[in-house]
This record gives C-alpha cells, sequence and structure tokens, in this order.
C-alpha cells in the first residue's frame, strides 16, 4: 500500500506540473505572434491606429527603445493581449487537470477510515479542482462558479445561479432547475467523523433557495421549492420535503402565498389587479 501511495503521489505531483507546462506553451506561441504580427495588423487597418502610430512615432523615437515604436499597439493594449493569452492558459490547464484526475479512482460513497490509501486517493482527487482557482486569478471572478463547477462533475439544472455559494465536492452534487445560492453557502458531498471519511452525493431539487452561510452535508436530499434557512445546518443523510422550509433542524411547510405577498413580489412586478383586491388610497385629499 505505501508503494501505491508513493506512485499515486508523485504522479500528482508530476501531473500538476506537466500540466502547467503544456498549458503554458500555446499561451506562449498566442503572445509571440501577437508581438510579432499585431502592430502591423493594426496599422493596416487605417484610422485610427495607423493614425494614432503616425502621432505617437516621432514623440517616441529618441526617448524610447526602438522596440516600443516596433511594438507599439502591443504595448498600448498589452492588459487585452494579456488576458486573451493568459484565457488561452487556463483553458487549456482546465482540460489538463481533467485528464489528470481521471488516472485516480474515485470512491464510491460510504464511509473510509483514516490514513488509509482510500482517504489519500480521496484528497489527490480533489486537489485539481481545489487548485484551479489559484491559477485563474482575475478569471476567477467567472470561472469559480458555475462553469468551473460543471467542468469537474456537477450536474447544474437550467436557470441556477450558484453565485457565491461553495461546492466542495463537485463530482457529489446533483442541482436541479431554478436554484439559487446565498453568500458562503456550502454544499459538502464528504464530511469528516473522527478519524472516518463520509463520502455520499447531495441531491437538490428544483426551486431551491439555500440561504447565506448554510451549510448542506453528505447525502442530503432536499424536494423542490424548498427554502434553507441561513446559517443553518442540513446534517448528513437528511431528507427534506418538497415545499418547506428548514429552519432549527426543522422542516415547516410552506403555506400558500398570501395576496400581499403576490402583489409585491420583487421580480417581474405585481400581476393585474383584480375587482376583489383592495387597495388602499387616498380619500379626501389625505396623504398615505
Amino acid at each position: 500500500m505505501r508503494t501505491r501511495s508513493l506512485a499515486y503521489t508523485a504522479y500528482m505531483v508530476f501531473s500538476i506540473m506537466a500540466s502547467l507546462t503544456i498549458a503554458a506553451i500555446p499561451a506562449i506561441l498566442l503572445f509571440g505572434y501577437f508581438l510579432r504580427h499585431f502592430t502591423n495588423f493594426l496599422i493596416s487597418l487605417g484610422f485610427p491606429f495607423a493614425t494614432l502610430y503616425d502621432l505617437a512615432r516621432p514623440l517616441l523615437e529618441g526617448t524610447f527603445d526602438p522596440l516600443v515604436i516596433q511594438y507599439f499597439w502591443v504595448f498600448v493594449l498589452f492588459v487585452p493581449v494579456g488576458l486573451i493569452c493568459y484565457a488561452v492558459f487556463l483553458g487549456f490547464l482546465l482540460g489538463m487537470f481533467k485528464l489528470s484526475r481521471r488516472v485516480i479512482p474515485f470512491l464510491q460513497d460510504g464511509y473510509y477510515e483514516a490514513e488509509t490509501e482510500a482517504w489519500l486517493l480521496y484528497e489527490y482527487y480533489e486537489v485539481y479542482y481545489v487548485l484551479f482557482p489559484y491559477f485563474a486569478g482575475f478569471f476567477s471572478v467567472f470561472l469559480d462558479t458555475r462553469p468551473r463547477h460543471q467542468a469537474f462533475g456537477t450536474k447544474v439544472g437550467r436557470s441556477t445561479i450558484v453565485g457565491n455559494g461553495r461546492l466542495f465536492n463537485p463530482e457529489r452534487t446533483i442541482i436541479g432547475d431554478n436554484c439559487f445560492f446565498g453568500y458562503n453557502a456550502i454544499l459538502s458531498g464528504h464530511v469528516y467523523e473522527g478519524r472516518r471519511l463520509y463520502l455520499k452525493t447531495v441531491r437538490l431539487g428544483n426551486n431551491v433557495t439555500v440561504g447565506a452561510n448554510a451549510v448542506i452535508l453528505p447525502g442530503a436530499n432536499i424536494g423542490d421549492n424548498v427554502i434553507i434557512g441561513a446559517n443553518t445546518v442540513v446534517p448528513k443523510d437528511t431528507t427534506i420535503p418538497s415545499n418547506t422550509i428548514w429552519v432549527h433542524g426543522k422542516a415547516i411547510p410552506r403555506g400558500p402565498e398570501s395576496k400581499e405577498e403576490i402583489l409585491h413580489q420583487p421580480i417581474g412586478g405585481p400581476p393585474s389587479l383584480t375587482s376583489e383586491d383592495h387597495v388602499d388610497t387616498p380619500e379626501n385629499g389625505e396623504r398615505l
């Protein structure tokens, strides 16, 4: 077992270094292409690029290195050019990380003892998912949400907003349609219990709202039209029925919406009023 563990450790380190190297090659080649052709290409387009270049060239000659003039538009547009090249690097890195992770065995749901090969394999399997945002940098604003989670195995329904929610185990997370996650809401497909590791898939139905700082532990099965209160915990293997609100460890049935709630919906505006709806209006010139 020790030999296999050392082999997986060496593979993980090597695969990360190889992924970074391979992903950097197309990004460097693209930047070299920009460096060689970008300025001439923009000048060939004429106005305004050629005009601005002709105005700037006399001012730069004799003051800056000739390379600044030769690659004028690359220096001027360095930030967008650099971001494009870095985006290419991240795209290849994501693909390499996904390929590298396939070599490490995927553990089935269940309990695993501490300091065993299975425990170690679980940690290694998650390294690539956890490590990627550190390289994403600026792009983590976009890639640290739904695209990143889906790329590593999360099943996400339509119109679901992960936002600032945190998915600890994307490969053990299934989310339905029209779900919303508050700030720092956590879905975890694993939990440590003393010297044991417990793994199980988390499932959310449709139209589920998870409040800020809520924690949903492995094995939770949440029905449709459920609200998970902020700062609450859903224990492992808990089943929450549909049309309920989870607060203080209890699933409270949701009553039908009152007329006031329907008339004051924040999204989409209120529906048309009927003759039966009572609306308070000023009488005799009084102000409300």
